[in-house]
């Protein structure tokens, strides 16, 4: 399911990708070309969204909700264990690796802020204050020179 994805956003980035390139087309045969790149791609992307949506749908088919206790638990195997439930309460645990946990915690986190910006909620209240840091001394601090000694010239070995 997660190469399914994975071929999902890369076709749709090379879509994006065509699209813009198309936009600065130097030719009109060139943004014809480019044109239907983009359109290949959103093809294959809709036809392969759907296949992750009916594959999701399969494994899932009421849904699924995160459980209250340990939803996420690192596995001393380096892997990620995220344990969810759909509504007829039989458990699923789906297994990532370590750089796949942090990319859907990272993608989780951006749409939430993204989804509460476009409603009008603001994070500002939810995150903890983060306080200032105390300014650096600045008294009795001397800096090394920027070149040291002789450090413009080839090293002694080197001269002639």
């Amino acid at each position: 399911m997660i190469a399914l994805a994975n071929r999902v956003c890369a076709n749709f980035a090379a879509a994006e990708v065509a699209r813009a390139l198309a936009e600065h087309s130097t030719s009109q045969a060139e943004h014809a070309t480019l044109t239907a790149r983009a359109e290949h791609w959103e093809t294959l992307v809709n036809e392969q969204w759907n296949a992750l949506c009916a594959a999701i749908w399969a494994t899932a088919p009421g849904g699924a909700q995160v459980e209250r206790f340990l939803p996420v638990r690192p596995l001393t195997t380096g892997y990620v264990e995220l344990r969810v439930h759909d509504t007829h309460a039989r458990r699923l645990v789906v297994l990532l690796t370590g750089a796949q946990a942090l990319a859907v915690g990272a993608h989780l986190t951006a749409y939430g802020a993204v989804s509460l910006d476009r409603i009008g909620q603001k994070l500002d209240p939810g995150l903890p204050h983060v306080k200032a840091a105390p300014p650096f001394p600045t008294e009795g601090t001397t800096w090394p020179p920027a070149t040291p000694g002789g450090a413009d010239r080839p090293p002694a070995a080197a001269q002639p």
